[in-house]
C-alpha cells in the first residue's frame, strides 16, 4: 500500500514537473517579456508609407526607452531617449487611459492586444455590469520623432523646417506628393519650439489652439489628474447663453470633420460640390464647442441606457484642436466694424463698432483654476512619413515622455490584402496566402529602411 502511495506521489511530482516545465514556466516568462521587451504592432493605415505598409506586423524594444513598472504610471530606466529620426510607438494622446476620463473608478484587467483593453467599474450604475470593454483604445500610434525637447519646428507648403533647416528629403521612403496646398496644419504649420524640462507656460497668453496642445500634455504627463478646458462666450462682459453663430465660416479639411458634420446637419447650408480648401458658411451653436473642448471628447454610448450581458462596451468621439482656431477667428468677425450710410446721404459712411464679443479661455486641474504650467519630463514631436496622409503632432500637438511605449525594430510578417481576396472566413481563398505575403519584408530592420 504504501509503495502505491509512493508510486502515485512520484507519478504526480513528474506530472506537475512537466506542466510546469512545458506550460507554465513558457507562459510566465512570454508574459515576462511581453510586459517588459517586446511590443507587438500592424501598421493599420498608410500614414508611414512606404517606409512601413499597411499589413507589416513588426516588434518593437519596450526597454530601449524604459519598461514600465508594474500596477503604476512609471517606467524602468531606458537605455536612451527617442531622438530624431527614431520610428516609435506611443499612446494616441487624445485618449483618455482609463473610461470617463476617470481612473478612481476604474480598474484595469487587461490588455486583450487586438480586441482592446478590459476595466472593472468599481461603481456601474443600476442594471449595468462591472467588466467594462474598451475595443477601440487606448489605441497606440507608430510615427516618426521629428524634434525633441528644445529644437523648433515649422510647415511651411508642406516643407519640414527644423531648427531653421529647411529639411529637403524626406526620411525613410517617405513621400509628399500632393499638388494641393492648404492652410491645414498638414501644409502650414507655425514656428513651434518644443517645451523642455522645466520650462513655465503661462497658459493666458497661448492662442487657442496650442492651449488646446498644452493640456493635453497635461494630461499625459498627469495620469491621475483631471484637466478641463472650459470656454465661455462674452458679450460686452457678460457670458451668452445658448448662442448661435448664424454665418460661421469653416474651412473644408479633413481635421474639421466634426465640425462640418455638425454645420451640414442644420440643413441650411447650400448643397453644393466642395473640395478641399473651399469655406463653408451655416449656424453653428457655440455649445459644440463647450461640450467637446471641455475633455477633447464625448461617449458615443449612452451609460444610462442598461446593458443586457457580462460587459458594457465604451467608446469615443474625438475632437481635432484646430476648430478651436476656427472658432477664434469666427469669434474675431464678430468684433470687426462695420460701415452704416449716416443720416445725411451725403456724408461719408462712418465706421461703427458692434458689440465686443470675447472668447475666455480657462484650464482646471481637478476642478481649481491654474494660470500657468510646468513641463516635467521630455517631449516629442511626431510625424508619419506620408505627408499627405497622416494624423500626427501637426494636429494633435505633442507625445509626452509617459506616452511613449517602445522603439519600432524590425518587420517579422507582412501581409498585403488590398483587394480583400483573401478571407479567414472563406476556405477558399486560403490558397492566395503564399502570394500575399510580402516575403522581401520579413526580417527588415526598420531604423534601416530608406538608409
Amino acid at each position: 500500500m504504501d509503495n502505491q502511495k509512493k508510486n502515485v506521489l512520484q507519478k504526480t511530482k513528474q506530472l506537475f514537473r512537466g506542466f510546469a516545465r512545458e506550460i507554465l514556466i513558457p507562459i510566465v516568462l512570454a508574459l515576462i517579456v511581453i510586459q517588459y521587451v517586446i511590443q507587438a504592432f500592424q501598421i493599420p493605415s498608410g500614414s508611414m508609407e512606404d517606409s512601413l505598409l499597411t499589413g507589416d506586423f513588426l516588434l518593437g524594444l519596450k526597454f530601449t526607452y524604459g519598461s514600465p513598472v508594474p500596477f503604476t504610471e512609471k517606467k524602468f530606466p531606458g537605455l536612451t531617449e527617442p531622438k530624431p529620426g527614431d520610428v516609435v510607438i506611443f499612446r494616441y494622446p487624445g485618449e483618455p487611459l482609463y473610461p470617463d476620463y476617470d481612473r478612481k473608478r476604474y480598474s484595469h484587467i487587461a490588455n486583450a492586444l487586438m480586441f482592446g483593453n478590459f476595466y472593472w467599474d468599481h461603481k456601474p450604475l443600476p442594471g449595468n455590469p462591472s467588466l467594462v470593454h474598451y475595443p477601440l483604445g487606448p489605441k497606440d500610434f507608430i510615427k516618426r520623432c521629428i524634434a525633441v525637447s528644445g529644437d523648433s519646428i515649422e510647415v511651411k507648403g508642406g516643407q519640414l523646417i527644423y531648427n531653421g533647416v529647411p529639411q529637403t528629403k524626406l526620411p525613410g521612403k517617405g513621400k509628399y506628393t500632393s499638388p494641393y496646398r492648404s492652410f491645414s496644419p498638414r501644409d502650414e504649420l507655425s514656428l513651434t519650439k518644443i517645451p523642455s524640462p522645466g520650462d513655465t507656460i503661462f497658459l493666458d497668453s497661448l492662442p487657442i489652439e496650442e492651449l488646446w496642445r498644452i493640456r493635453s500634455l497635461m494630461v499625459q504627463e498627469n495620469p491621475q489628474d483631471h484637466f478641463e478646458l472650459h470656454l465661455s462666450l462674452l458679450e460686452d462682459g457678460k457670458p451668452l447663453s445658448n448662442y448661435m453663430f448664424e454665418n460661421f465660416k469653416v474651412p473644408v479639411e479633413n481635421d474639421r470633420n466634426l465640425l462640418l458634420n455638425t454645420l451640414f446637419s442644420s440643413r441650411r447650408v447650400v448643397s453644393q460640390q466642395i473640395t478641399y480648401g473651399d469655406t463653408v458658411t451655416g449656424p453653428m451653436p457655440f455649445a459644440f464647442f463647450e461640450k467637446y473642448a471641455l475633455t477633447g471628447f464625448l461617449p458615443r454610448v449612452d451609460e444610462s441606457i442598461p446593458v443586457k450581458g457580462f460587459k458594457r462596451v465604451v467608446d469615443y468621439e474625438y475632437f481635432e484642436g484646430n476648430q478651436l482656431k476656427d472658432l477664434a477667428h469666427n469669434v474675431d468677425l464678430l468684433n470687426q466694424t462695420i460701415a452704416v450710410d449716416s443720416l445725411d446721404s451725403l456724408a461719408d459712411t462712418i465706421p461703427q463698432v458692434q458689440k465686443h464679443y470675447e472668447l475666455r479661455r480657462v484650464i482646471t486641474k481637478n476642478d481649481s483654476v491654474i494660470k500657468q504650467y510646468v513641463v516635467q519630463e521630455p517631449v516629442y514631436f511626431m510625424m508619419g512619413d506620408n505627408r499627405d496622409n497622416s494624423a500626427d503632432s501637426r494636429y494633435w500637438g505633442f507625445v509626452g515622455q509617459q506616452n511613449i511605449k517602445a522603439k519600432a525594430f524590425v518587420i517579422y510578417f507582412s501581409f498585403e490584402n488590398s483587394d480583400q481576396k483573401f478571407s479567414f472566413s472563406n476556405p477558399f481563398s486560403w490558397w492566395r496566402i503564399p502570394f500575399k505575403i510580402r516575403w522581401t519584408r520579413l526580417g527588415r530592420i526598420i531604423h534601416m529602411i530608406g538608409s
